[in-house]
């Protein structure tokens, strides 16, 4: 599996941000609820479920490179070595995983369908190819790029539509994920792409769980 390259300045940083991006979505799916308990719609549970999906995959790979890096202060023999290193790839695969049940349930709820089998099956298909692919990483950045791309069409769809500002702002948000994951394609030849996708992702999470809040605080 190829890896990310992380600047030697940066890291720590993006650890830093991990855990950042890991409230703040949580936040998200907990506002997302509330907003789908005030008003009934399915599509704020969905989309609710979806950032905590994406949440618990930055809990997780947080939670393991915390303990990869601990383990490596710990010993330095052949043994020990292997440990912070298993954990770190056990952390990416969690971390791919449930980002991509995240982005197939977004997905699944641009569709406006009610058909569990479906979703299942979708997921189930992205799983396997992510599974039996050569190069991980940059599979799992490209289909997560596609579903982005699928799914910011649909708030563009959907500004256009209601012209609000709102939905304008969750339409950039999601614009910005999605730049933020192209730039993490590149991201596996050059370090800056890796933490200009961070600072994007970080713009995009701030955007709508503000909007959330207003959305919350007007009803």
């Amino acid at each position: 599996m190829n890896y990310a390259i992380v600047p030697h300045w940066f890291a720590g940083y993006n650890a830093i941000l991990e855990m950042v991006f890991f409230v703040g979505t949580l936040l998200v799916g907990i506002y997302a609820l509330k907003v789908c308990r005030l008003s009934g719609q399915r599509q704020s549970r969905l989309f609710g479920i979806s950032f905590l999906l994406i949440s618990a995959a930055y809990f997780v790979q947080s939670l393991l490179n915390f303990a990869a890096s601990y383990s490596m202060a710990e010993g330095c023999g052949m043994q020990a070595m292997s440990i912070p290193h298993n954990l770190n790839i056990a952390g990416i695969y969690a971390y791919m995983l449930l980002f991509l049940a995240a982005l197939v349930t977004l997905a699944y709820m641009t569709l406006k369908i009610k058909n569990a089998k479906a979703y299942l099956f979708f997921l189930a298909v992205i799983t396997t190819m992510l599974f039996f692919s050569s190069n991980k990483l940059y599979f799992f950045y490209v289909i997560s790029s596609i579903l982005l791309v699928y799914v910011s069409f649909y708030y563009l769809k959907n500004y256009l539509k209601s012209r609000k500002t709102a939905a304008l702002i969750v339409f950039i948000a999601f614009l910005f994920l999605l730049i933020g994951k192209i730039h993490f394609i590149f991201s596996i030849n050059h370090g800056l792409f890796y933490v200009t996708g961070h600072l994007l992702e970080f713009v995009a999470y701030a955007l709508i769980l503000l909007n959330l809040i207003t959305v919350i605080r007007r009803k």
